[in-house]
């Protein structure tokens, strides 16, 4: 045996156990594949509206020739931006409640299973930054405070796209899994 398979086995040893008092402490009816997917829905109905109306707004402030704005109704844009706003506030809660259900999965042993548990790992990753940076620059633009150097609106949108990739990667991925529990009857989780 080798000094590297040698030093794996040990950790194994030493952090299998610990992983699962983790989980094991952690674990709560709630937190279930059913209710990640509920979550998950609500979610990703909410950054599509967001997606949609900033994608909107963008594109009027920042014209392209294929695309022509509708000059009815005149208060869309109003609307539209009132849309993302409240939407793009309502992500906050409904994010910190994705990551409080699904918390214990950090914790899961091993943390990696081969390349596409790391290509995974690294989506839900990018995933959760832009999640969590998207609203949150978002709200401080709303306030008009603007505590970075970079353009809001350039990064804001640039970061959009980011979460769009990283969201369809994310569902792509758990498709079988989202497919299962998508209806009450679902199998129980794994």
């Amino acid at each position: 045996m080798t000094d590297r398979t040698a030093l794996i086995d040990r950790l194994d040893r030493a952090l299998r156990p610990r992983a699962a008092r983790v989980q094991s402490a952690l674990a709560s009816p709630v937190r279930n594949a059913r209710m990640t997917v509920v979550v998950g829905r609500l979610l990703a109905i909410a950054f599509l509206i967001c997606f949609a109306t900033g994608l909107y707004s963008h594109f009027l402030q920042s014209p392209v020739g294929w695309f022509v704005a509708p000059a009815r109704p005149e208060y869309l844009y109003a609307w539209t931006q009132g849309a993302h706003v409240i939407v793009g506030s309502m992500l906050v809660p409904l994010l910190l409640a994705k990551l409080w259900v699904v918390y214990p999965r950090l914790f899961q042993w091993p943390p990696v299973s081969g390349p596409v548990s790391v290509l995974e790992r690294a989506s839900v990753g990018v995933l959760v930054a832009t999640a969590l940076v998207l609203p949150m620059t978002g709200i401080l633009n709303v306030l008009q405070w603007y505590p970075w150097e970079f353009s809001f609106r350039r990064t804001h949108f640039a970061l959009a796209w980011a979460l769009m990739g990283a969201l369809l990667l994310h569902i792509a991925v758990q498709l079988p899994k989202i497919r299962r529990h998508w209806r009450e009857g679902g199998e129980s989780d794994e």
